[in-house]
């Protein structure tokens, strides 16, 4: 079961990645923070650590919902029903 919601939410993460908008460039910071914990999901799934994988994730998640909040990324309108904003 860990697997198949480690996937899930990797891919959820990866098309999120792919359609963020930096729209300010003091944010450059941040897209480094989200890049490493997206890999890292990456490289713990592929080491069966799917628990590991599954927090990386939800990191993403929460950071991309705060940079959603204080204005500096911006996602399509299609994206943001999976956020807070």
């Amino acid at each position: 079961m860990l697997e198949k919601e480690a996937k899930k939410e990797i891919e959820r993460i990866e098309k999120i990645m792919k359609n963020l908008k930096v729209m300010d460039s003091k944010a450059d910071g941040l897209v480094k923070v989200l890049n490493s914990y997206h890999e890292d999901a990456n490289s713990f799934y592929k080491k069966k650590q799917y628990l590991q994988a599954l927090e990386a994730t939800f990191i993403v998640w929460a950071y991309v919902d705060a940079g959603l909040h204080l204005g500096v990324f911006q996602v399509p309108e299609s994206l943001r029903k999976m956020f807070t904003v």
